[in-house]
């Protein structure tokens, strides 16, 4: 039981649980007399043992509240035999050049995960330590030393399946395209291509459509389980990329043939109910989708024509995205309590500002989520509707037909509404209609793009709105950005760099901390020292003190010195969460407040 690790080439066998336990006890994860018994428990169990220990409920000696998961418990055991650990990020795997080392059922077989490879090396990860027979025979096939790490047995599982369906339905649809196609893509001559490829849809369908349908499925599955917030699907000159935006970094995930592209596009554009001949104008279009774990997500779709063919960007958006809780937004107790009695009011306009991007439509959907009630009627006029939510009355603007911001709203008038929301304040007329839906006895909510709250005023009165309106109908204006959270797992503590805090703060007062965190970089993050995001913010409630600052003529550095003190800018708000080490100062010096 125990025994140390050795590689034998010459002898293999699968790890078992034996190998586990006494190392188990020797680290003090087990008393001797429940290890017998998982042992007589486990004896038949045909899972790889480290799972099943994981299903064992083992306590984590260094957090007693939580058990050993399986990333921990692989962790830990590739330090007790001398093995590298990986925990395998599949945004850095090349899959076509990976799955190209061993074949498919080889892989599953020894349950051996290709991670990469050069003209010398190539790299594996594994999770049967004892069962190494095969680096001596794949060596001599492949002619490169091979390096093993070791990993989890779920997460190579998964893997092997992720990256060799979807190269094998790449393969299924180049082997269907004719040599005219093949000569299209070296030359470039896309519109060309798009042509005899919806000529011979109906021919092929039984072969290309069903791989098209598989690869779809595996990108959206594959998106959602690493956090992508939108999906760009890219045609270039040579291969097509497809490049997932995660924590609000964009990165390439896969290279595919522009064929295998367009017939991706062509399938998401048939889901978002699109026009498939029409490539030459920009188009946009919605797709509702049920993942593989049951997860409901809702995508945005727009497409515009490239110079070497359709382009396309999906947006996803996470239905549980519009909930009930604004914890997300990082309020602290005397803002919570502001916005909760702003949204709360029986009229009033209230304004949400940032950039593309910043999650005004996710504090907008949860703040009205939680004043949506059977006895509330909420009406919304958006362009495009970010997500359909069934307590809403929600309205598409269609420009063609004259339907804009302006008009619906005149007709949420005449439907009893007790909360409007208009999607964004474009123009004088769209801002007039707001106010006076506000000052009727409405409660208005609607955005701005502008780089901070009171950069709102200059805004509304730039598009030739009157100040006294302003005055009149604006309750409350909350301007926010996103920033990345640093990992817990691997921030480091640093002495505070006084020149960036003072940068920082720009003539802020607050109290200086001894010190604070940067971004190091771990597989828990994937490398990247973040993980997730957060809203940076300032409140501006409007008072009859910060009315009175507001004139036609006012200048915004004249308003902020006199609204000084009234509210909390975002330097000091940032400033905050670097203090508590949510963040670092060169992640919030990266947004421009």
């Amino acid at each position: 039981m125990g025994a140390a690790f050795k590689i034998d080439f010459d002898y293999s066998r699968k790890l078992e649980m034996e190998d586990l336990i006494d190392f188990l006890i020797q680290d003090s994860f087990l008393e001797p007399l429940r290890a017998k018994m998982i042992l007589n428990k486990t004896k038949n169990y045909k899972h790889h043992p480290l799972i099943t220990l994981a299903d064992e409920g083992i306590i984590d000696r260094a957090n007693p509240h939580i058990n050993l998961t399986l990333d921990k418990l692989s962790q830990w055991y590739a330090s007790k035999i001398g093995m590298e650990y990986i925990k395998i990020d599949p945004l850095r795997i090349n899959m076509e050049v990976v799955s190209s080392l061993v074949p498919f059922a080889y892989a599953k077989r020894l349950s051996i995960l290709p991670l990469a490879a050069d003209d010398r090396t190539a790299t594996f990860a594994v999770c049967e330590p004892y069962d190494l027979a095969w680096v001596k025979e794949l060596t001599k096939v492949i002619k490169k030393e091979i390096i093993l790490k070791f990993s989890s047995p779920i997460q190579i599982k998964h893997l092997l399946e992720e990256i060799f369906v979807v190269q094998k339905e790449i393969k299924k649809m180049a082997a269907v395209a004719p040599k005219e196609h093949q000569r299209l893509i070296k030359q470039g001559k896309f519109e060309e291509l798009d042509r005899l490829i919806e000529k011979s849809k109906q021919k092929n369908a039984g072969n290309s459509d069903s791989s098209v349908v598989r690869i779809v499925d595996w990108m959206l599955n594959f998106a959602y389980s690493e956090r992508a917030s939108d999906i760009h699907l890219e045609p270039k000159k040579g291969m097509a990329h497809i490049r997932f935006r995660v924590d609000g970094v964009l990165r390439v995930v896969y290279k595919m043939d522009p064929e295998a592209m367009l017939n991706v596009i062509s399938r998401i554009k048939i889901l978002g109910d699109m026009k498939l001949d029409e490539k030459r104008k920009p188009q946009d279009g919605r797709v509702k989708r049920f993942l593989e774990n049951g997860k409901k997500i809702e995508m945005r779709l727009s497409t515009v024509p490239s110079i070497y063919g359709e382009k396309m960007v999906i947006r996803i958006f996470d239905q549980a995205v519009a909930g009930v809780d604004l914890s997300f937004i990082g309020f602290n107790p005397e803002d919570l309590k502001t916005w909760t009695e702003m949204i709360n009011q029986n009229q009033g306009l209230i304004l949400v500002t940032g950039p593309t991007g910043s999650g005004k439509t996710t504090t907008l959907y949860t703040s009205l989520n939680l004043i949506s009630t059977e006895e509330v009627n909420v009406c919304t006029v958006e362009d495009p509707i970010e997500m359909t939510v069934d307590s809403f009355n929600q309205v598409q603007v269609n420009s063609s037909i004259g339907l804009n911001f302006a008009e619906c709203v005149r007709s949420f008038l005449r439907q009893d509404p007790d909360v409007i929301m208009v999607g964004e304040i474009r123009d004088l007329e769209t801002g007039e209609i707001a106010i006076q839906s506000s000052l009727t006895g409405h409660l208005v909510f609607s955005t701005l793009h502008t780089n901070g709250a009171l950069a709102t005023i200059q805004r509304l009165l730039d598009i030739g709105l009157q100040s006294y309106l302003i005055n009149s109908s604006l309750t409350c204006i909350l301007a926010q950005r996103l920033v990345r959270k640093l990992c817990t797992t691997c921030k480091k503590q640093v002495p505070i760099d006084m020149d960036k805090w003072m940068s920082l703060l720009d003539g802020e007062i607050l109290p200086i901390p001894s010190h604070t965190y940067e971004a190091v970089g771990c597989e828990d993050c994937k490398n990247t020292g973040y993980s997730g995001r957060m809203c940076v913010y300032e409140l501006v409630k409007f008072t009859d003190q910060i009315k009175k600052s507001i004139t036609a003529s006012i200048d915004i550095s004249v308003l902020k010195e006199k609204t000084k003190g009234l509210y909390t800018p975002f330097r000091v708000n940032a400033a905050r969460k670097v203090a508590s080490g949510m963040t670092s100062i060169d992640e919030v010096l990266k947004v421009a407040f």
